[in-house]
């Protein structure tokens, strides 16, 4: 059987592939990923239900058409947007956690934000935010970094070596930053590797997910699917937050906090 990794790889070759082209017949994917049909059928039926694509008799077309399309942007950039907001949701969500605690933190300037107000605070952090390395820490914090492939971007780690060090580890809580937050899509990426991370990190969690969001992600769709709400705890966001989300949050269950 396939490891985690591998299976993760090959799906995000297959949304890349099918976002270059457009559209993508099985038959052409598994000639391309030389696996066979039955592999590739079972791929496009995940990644339809996780939104990263959409099916088609006998193949698949990009889920990209119609989307917001949001542009990646350089984490340099991302530190001075909204900054106000996101030291207030990362003040309040560093409330939500306890000492002694092990938490996954994916990348990212909000989760950034977070890491910097867990200042004397005595946990575990594990996360692929390769930005908290220059970030200084509080003496109680011990800080594990995943490996894998460097992203100079997004200043984050992804890829096989991090999948597979997060598939030996179960956390307390995850915390998460998106690039989107929308009642039909959930959370979104505008980065497939780092979409696998998150996922990852979601399912090797005992407690809450906690997505860390101020109110300009909200309604936005980025090209691929981290989560679907019903993964989701806890968000975090601003005051600035519709009063229709909140509302819509509400009937999923999901707690919403504004800080």
């Amino acid at each position: 059987m396939a490891s985690n990794a591998v299976v993760f790889k090959r799906r995000r070759l297959i949304v890349e592939t099918v976002d270059r082209l457009g559209t993508a017949s099985v038959e052409e994917l598994a000639q391309a990923l030389a696996v066979s049909a039955i592999t590739i059928r079972r791929d496009l039926d995940h990644l339809h239900n996780e939104g990263s694509l959409m099916r088609k008799h006998g193949g698949a077309v990009s889920a990209t058409a119609g989307l917001d399309g949001i542009p990646e942007k350089n984490l340099n950039e991302k530190d001075v947007l909204n900054i106000e907001e996101k030291l207030r949701i990362a003040a309040r969500a560093a409330l939500l956690v306890d000492d002694d605690e092990i938490l996954f933190m994916n990348s990212g300037s909000t989760t950034l934000c977070f890491y910097k107000a867990l200042e004397n605070r005595r946990l575990k952090l594990i996360t692929n935010n390769a930005a908290v390395i220059a970030a200084g820490r509080g003496s109680g914090v011990e800080l594990m970094i995943l490996g894998g492939e460097y992203r100079e971007q997004s200043q984050s780690l992804v890829g096989e070596f991090a999948l597979n060090a997060i598939s030996n580890i179960y956390a307390d809580h995850t915390i998460l930053g998106t690039n989107g937050i929308s009642i039909e899509k959930g959370l979104t990426t505008s980065v497939y590797q780092e979409c696998s991370v998150n996922q990852a990190m979601i399912e090797h969690t005992h407690g809450k997910v906690i997505v860390l969001a101020d109110s300009s992600k909200i309604g936005k769709v980025a090209n691929f699917v981290s989560s679907p709400l019903s993964r989701v705890d806890v968000i975090v966001t601003d005051s600035a937050c519709p009063e229709e989300f909140l509302e819509s949050m509400a009937a999923f269950g999901i707690e919403v906090i504004l800080a």
